[in-house]
């Protein structure tokens, strides 16, 4: 199995009833501490993050009706957007 390196700060308390337990089961402190930080992942319940495609347009829809591009506000803006920023002239596909 692979495994990730990582580094702990305990409280003497937790390290001691860790340490306690390790020695009680015959094992090392890092195969308590994996054991123990694995139950508590995996009780955690899951929360789905991803958003569908519909709901991602529905919460787009509502930030541009709550934030609205101020009047003026040129339509090509991405596309466009060194002449808006640096206002150097030039033609779409030509460069100076």
């Amino acid at each position: 199995m692979l495994m990730k390196r990582t580094q702990l700060y305990l409280d003497h308390e937790t390290w001691q009833l860790a340490r306690l337990q390790a020695q009680a089961e015959g094992t090392t402190l890092s195969d308590i501490l994996r054991r123990s930080l694995k139950v508590y992942v995996e009780k955690k319940p899951k929360k789905h993050t991803k958003k569908s495609r519909r709901e991602f347009l529905a919460w787009l829809d509502e930030f541009h009706k709550k934030y609205p591009a101020p009047p003026g506000t040129p339509t090509d803006l991405s596309t466009n957007l060194d002449y808006y920023l640096y206002h150097e002239p030039y033609l779409k596909g030509q460069k100076k």
